[in-house]
C-alpha cells in the first residue's frame, strides 16, 4: 500500500512536466494576447494545433482571433473543431455563429446562437453575441432580451457597461 501511495504521489508530483505539449502552447498564446503579442498568439495557436489537430480550446482560441481580423471560414473552421471537441462549448457555438453571418449563412448563424443560450445560459457572453446579431438585423426587442439576460448572469465588474447599452437601447 505504501508503494502505491508513493506513485501516486510521485505522478502528481511530476504531472506538469508530462502536460500536453498542445496545453502548453495555449497556455503561451493566451499568455501572448494578454500583451496584445497577436503575431505570438497566433503562432502558439497554430503549433497547438499541429501538435493536436483536434484540440478544442487551441482552435477555439485561434478562431477568436480569425474572426477579428475578418477571416470568417478560417474562423467557423476552428469554431467547429471547438464545437466538436466539447459539444457543449456555448460560446464557441455563438462564436461560430458570429463568423457564419459574416458569411451571410444567417439560418446557420441563428441556430448556433440559439443553441448557445441553450447549453451556455450561465455565460453573459453568449447573449451578447446574440444581442449584437438581433441588434443588427433590427430585432431591437429581442437585442433588449439578450442583454437583460446578460444581465442577470453577468459578474459584477460587466454590468455598467450592460447597463449602458440598455440604456442606448431605450
Amino acid at each position: 500500500m505504501r508503494v502505491i501511495v508513493s506513485i501516486i504521489f510521485l505522478l502528481a508530483a511530476f504531472s506538469p512536466l508530462y502536460a500536453a505539449p498542445a496545453d502548453d502552447l495555449v497556455k503561451q498564446g493566451r499568455n501572448a494576447l494578454q500583451v496584445m503579442d497577436i503575431p505570438g498568439a497566433m503562432s502558439a495557436f497554430d503549433n497547438a494545433l499541429k501538435a493536436d489537430p483536434k484540440h478544442g480550446q487551441a482552435a477555439f482560441e485561434r478562431g477568436r482571433i480569425l474572426l477579428k481580423i475578418g477571416e470568417a471560414k478560417g474562423a467557423v473552421a476552428d469554431f467547429t473543431t471547438a464545437v466538436l471537441d466539447n459539444p457543449k462549448f456555448g460560446l464557441a457555438h455563438a462564436r461560430r455563429g458570429e463568423a457564419l453571418v459574416l458569411l451571410k449563412d444567417f439560418e446557420g448563424a441563428f441556430a448556433d446562437f440559439e443553441r448557445a443560450v441553450e447549453i451556455s445560459p450561465e455565460v453573459a457572453e453568449v447573449y451578447i453575441v446574440r444581442a449584437t446579431y438581433r441588434f443588427k438585423i433590427g430585432n431591437l426587442a429581442g437585442a433588449k432580451q439578450d442583454i437583460e439576460a446578460a444581465l442577470e448572469v453577468a459578474e459584477s465588474s460587466q454590468k455598467p457597461a450592460l447597463q449602458k447599452m440598455l440604456e442606448r437601447m431605450n
